[in-house]
């Protein structure tokens, strides 16, 4: 089982115990960026790579993750793939392979899209006691009892996780980048991409320039969208995880 951490990096000390705690002591295969992205590698990639490998998003909330663009950019990113398993499933008759589970670790406004999904409240107070409950809503276990005269049924595996549409995160990713940069942030990225502005539409809001750039970097780049990430982060490089 395969589970992708995401998370804001303000709250790294309680996401690497938790993300230790699943491989160490459940078995559960955790993706934590701290531990998968390397100097030198692409974060994009790594993201997407990341994403379409896992099977279960856990998504910790807190103040500072409902507002990370990073996160938003994961979640954006998984749910679309979810909707698509979520398709085929029903299609084939079977369970989806893919799910979300939200980790409230710090009281925040719950996302509206989460208003949908049962969520669990853990925290270094009740550690131990909701890290079980969560490990079982991971595994597909309810803690119900079975029966009289019937014995626990063995859990059913998990399809293998659908992958992520090529292409789909970093499209994604440099969307919500562009829409997030300040005008002069946004005139430099034009200039380091070497855009022609003729080409962009005028008077129209930044959102508007966004797709068309990024339309145009499409061609250019193919779906990897490199250059133009590369551009985003040359202008902004705050936005860097």
């Amino acid at each position: 089982m395969k589970a992708f951490i995401s998370h804001s990096s303000i709250d790294k000390p309680f996401v690497e115990r938790l993300a230790t705690d699943l491989r160490s002591r459940e078995g559960i295969d955790a993706w934590l960026d701290k531990w998968e992205i390397l100097p030198g590698d692409r974060i994009p990639d790594k993201l997407e790579e990341g994403l379409s490998n896992a099977g279960i998003l856990v998504l910790v909330l807190s103040p500072d993750s409902v507002n990370s663009q990073w996160v938003s950019y994961e979640k954006d990113a998984w749910l679309m793939a979810q909707v698509e398993e979520e398709k085929r499933a029903k299609l084939e008759s079977r369970t989806p392979s893919r799910r979300l589970i939200p980790v409230l670790y710090k009281d925040c406004q719950k996302p509206f899209f989460l208003q949908s999904f049962d969520h669990i409240s853990i925290n270094d107070d009740n550690y131990e006691a909701e890290f079980q409950q969560l490990v079982n809503g991971m595994r597909g276990e309810s803690g119900k009892p079975p029966l009289k005269g019937e014995t626990t049924p063995a859990p059913v595996p998990a399809s293998p996780p659908a992958q992520v549409s090529s292409g789909v995160a970093p499209r994604i990713l440099a969307f919500k980048l562009l829409k997030c940069l300040l005008q002069a942030q946004f005139d430099e990225v034009i200039f380091y991409y070497e855009i022609d502005e003729s080409q962009l539409p005028m008077n129209v809001a930044q959102v508007q320039k966004a797709k068309e750039i990024i339309k145009l970097a499409s061609q250019k780049d193919g779906e990897s969208l490199s250059g133009l990430l590369d551009s985003i982060y040359q202008a902004a490089p705050h936005l860097k995880r």
